[in-house]
């Protein structure tokens, strides 16, 4: 029986996408989880794996918008038979753009003949992807249309549609209904941030330049959120999942607006090896070349606006997490310690928490001790690296 190739929910906001080229053509063997089309999304461009192993027999969806669950393909056994497709509307295809073979580009310099004979598949094929049969040059003996013919002549449509402009749509709609729908509460507090600059030099002699604010941030986030297992569970279907692992998410701005990105069981990893993580994926995101399950299963978000210059703001719960937490920049302030007046490191942090799950005392009690464990930074790293 042949395997329907579908559109993932890849994220929580999902409803739509837009295929923008198969890394496979109709015909070649595939194996199971290997890569076989790119899928913009409401966050990023993912390259979706094959569902199993076969012949890709047919491709319906050479490119364009999408729907969830929608059946873009199909594989099997070279000779099975796939299902009656729904008729799709040609408005929203669009092509592969790979090299076309000899024959596709004399098609693109010739004109049609007057007399057009199709054989059954392509006509069949004509009428799955819109395509007007008489428009299609025919190779096969006599001048006759093949569904080779049908397939390379979608081929050659050009794209229409603005880059991006699905991405920002549904990010809007999916914090929209996040901000609508949770009980946000926020807790703020500015924080002693000394140990996390004398952890910064730390890190910068025993390590190197490329670990950041951000990484040392994640790294501690790692080692205290356990303790704190009300921030790190989900909320779905009207119940409370607790998380089985830390995977933090992070925030990164790219041209087509916020991506948050995830480090799986971050508590696991050292600095070094959390940091290296952290700048790939960031690459990755600014690329649009995350894969899927870089994007699912977080549990905790960190957004730092501080090289932006904020010093404080109000973040969105990233659904169906229940917690976020926003740091700004830090700054050296005067402060009074045991009555004298002295330059210290401060910080603003603001934590957002789903109400349904847990509360502002709680919320208060993870950023004191956060704070807490900023102090005593350079203990953590050691032996860590």
């Amino acid at each position: 029986m042949p395997t329907p190739v579908v559109i993932p929910k890849a994220t929580i906001s999902m409803e739509q996408g837009s295929i923008l080229r198969w890394l496979k053509a109709a015909g070649n063997v595939v194996v199971k989880d290997e890569l076989l089309f790119e899928l913009e999304t409401d966050k990023a461009i993912l390259e979706v794996p094959a569902p199993s192993s076969g012949v890709l027999l047919r491709i319906l969806r050479p490119k364009g918008e999408v729907r969830v669950d929608e059946v873009v393909g199909w594989i099997g056994q070279a000779s099975e038979e796939i299902p009656e497709p729904v008729m799709q509307p040609s408005s929203s295809l669009a092509p592969i753009p790979s090299g076309n073979p000899p024959a596709a580009q004399a098609a693109e310099s010739a004109a049609p003949p007057s007399h057009v004979g199709a054989t059954p598949a392509a006509r069949r094929v004509a009428v799955e992807l819109g395509v007007d049969v008489k428009s299609v040059l025919g190779t096969g003996p006599g001048g006759r249309i093949t569904q080779q013919d049908v397939e390379r002549a979608v081929a050659s449509r050009p794209v229409a549609r603005p880059a991006g402009s699905l991405g920002r749509k549904e990010l809007m709609a999916h914090l929209t209904a996040a901000w609508q729908t949770i009980p946000h509460i926020h807790i703020g507090r500015k924080i002693d941030a000394a140990g996390l600059m004398e952890a910064k030099r730390w890190a910068l002699e025993q390590i190197g330049e490329s670990v950041s604010l951000t990484d040392l941030m994640l790294f501690s986030l790692g080692r205290l959120l356990p303790q704190f297992p009300a921030l790190i569970s989900t909320w779905a279907g009207g119940a409370v999942s607790p998380a089985s692992e830390v995977n933090l998410a992070f925030a990164v701005d790219t041209d087509r607006g916020v991506v948050a990105p995830v480090i799986p069981r971050a508590n696991t990893l050292g600095l070094a090896e959390l940091s290296h993580t952290r700048r790939q994926l960031a690459e990755s995101a600014r690329l649009h070349r995350l894969k899927m399950d870089q994007l699912l299963n977080g549990c905790f978000t960190l957004t730092n606006l501080g090289a932006e210059g904020a010093d404080f703001f109000v973040p969105i719960l990233n659904s169906p997490q229940t917690a976020i937490l926003a740091v700004g920049r830090i700054l050296q302030e005067p402060v009074v310690q045991q009555g004298e007046m002295t330059l210290g490191w401060r910080m603003w942090a603001n934590l957002a928490v789903d109400h349904r799950v847990t509360d502002g005392a709680a919320a208060a009690r993870f950023l004191g001790q956060g704070e807490h464990s900023l102090a005593a930074f350079v203990e953590q790293l050691k032996g860590v690296k």
